[in-house]
This record gives C-alpha cells, sequence and structure tokens, in this order.
C-alpha cells in the first residue's frame, strides 16, 4: 500500500493495492496489497503481500515505505497460479506474521508517521473499490478482526483518472500508464510495484492540476 497527500498546489493470493493521500502538510499513500482470492478457487480471499507507500504532499515523491508480506491462515499453500501471477512463492510467506500482526505493525507504522494526528487529514488510494470495499473487511469479518477506521474511506484511483482524462481505464495502471505515456514500474499484480505506479500516476495528475477528493462513501 502507498500512501500521499495531494496538496491544493499541486496461489490463492495476491497483493494489496491501494494509496493514502493526506491534505498539507500531510503526505498521501498508496496502497496495493496482494491476495489470494475466490477467483482461484480459494475461499475466502486472503491477503499474502502488504505494501504502503507514503508520499510528500507537495512533490509527490516517496517518504516512507511499509511492506510486508503475509502468512496466510486457512489456505497456507500458495497455488502454483498464484505465484506466476504475482511472483510471491512459498517460502516468501513461510514463517511470515499473520494479518491480525502486520494490521498491528500497519498501525504503529502510521503513528511514527504522524498519520494518527487527529489534525492530520489522510485517506487511502487505491486502484478500484475493491481492496477496502470488499476484501480487507470481507477477511477481517472472517479472522474476527476490528477495521482501523483510516480504512473506512479511500479515492479510487480508476475513478480519479476518468474525471481528469475523460475516459475509463479498463484495464487499471496499465491502462493509466499507456493514457499518461508513463512507463510501467516493475511487475504486473506486485504489490509493492503496483504502489509505486500509483504514486507515479498520482504525481503525474497533479502536476497537471488535478485535485484529488474521496471518492467512497461513508460507511
Amino acid at each position: 500500500m502507498a500512501t500521499a497527500s495531494p496538496a491544493a498546489d499541486g496461489g490463492r493470493g495476491r497483493p494489496w493495492e491501494g494509496g493514502l493521500v493526506s491534505w498539507p502538510p500531510a503526505p498521501p499513500l498508496t496502497l496495493p496489497w496482494t491476495w489470494m482470492g475466490p477467483s482461484w478457487g480459494q475461499h475466502p480471499g486472503e491477503i499474502i503481500e502488504f505494501p504502503i507507500l507514503k508520499l510528500n504532499g507537495r512533490t509527490m515523491e516517496i517518504e516512507s515505505t511499509f511492506h510486508m508480506y503475509v502468512q496466510p491462515v486457512v489456505h497456507p499453500q500458495l497455488t502454483p497460479f498464484c505465484t506466476e501471477l504475482t511472483g510471491i512463492i512459498q517460502a516468501m510467506v513461510d514463517g511470515q506474521p499473520s494479518l491480525q500482526q502486520v494490521l498491528e505493525r500497519v498501525d504503529e507504522w502510521m503513528a511514527k508517521e504522524g498519520l494518527l494526528d487527529p489534525n492530520i487529514k489522510s485517506i487511502f488510494v487505491t486502484c478500484g473499490d475493491w481492496d477496502l470495499k470488499v476484501m480487507l473487511p470481507g477477511q477481517c469479518q472472517y479472522l474476527g478482526l476490528p477495521v482501523a477506521d483510516y480504512f473506512k474511506q479511500w479515492i479510487n484511483l480508476k475513478k480519479a483518472y476518468s474525471f481528469a482524462m475523460g475516459c475509463w481505464p479498463k484495464n487499471g495502471l496499465l491502462d493509466m500508464n499507456k493514457g499518461l505515456s508513463l512507463q510501467h514500474i516493475g511487475r504486473p499484480h506486485s504489490g509493492i510495484d503496483d504502489c509505486k505506479n500509483i504514486a507515479n500516476i498520482m504525481k503525474t495528475l497533479a502536476y497537471r492540476g488535478f485535485i484529488f477528493k474521496q471518492t467512497s462513501k461513508p460507511f
């Protein structure tokens, strides 16, 4: 996941993909993860990679990174399809913290970065609504875990891009990079690489004068 803040001026697994934007003087966040989902023959879906990038609210440059792999607990073995798609192999998740432990470390990281300060307004940025509307709350509900309030509002980068460019990015990050004449960074379906692409797209749109606004509806 990556985090960023917009300024007025300026297997069975898959990665989480998303981000957080905070208004000045706080930074924005990008938040993509990798997860293993029902579409791959597994239920429930489980997050196996949890990356976040914190961006400077004025320059949109990356200031801090949170990145952990997650041990799936319901279906601990990754499928060959999951590994082929994401590049995540079994050894990368074996012995890693559970989702509960990772979420606790996310909270610690957010606090260290000053993002839990009540005077700082911030919001996640995701490539689509699925990650924060369905995936994370669904897995937390299954495991009996609470969902932090900061995960309950976000900016869908696809919607922001469509507002700015006048067309819908059917193929997500690939279409957005192409539409903005940007080179795709890293490997598709890698959570940390997706975060970097989200951050780069946000930076490009912000430099063109686009103002990011929350797209999710209140829970």
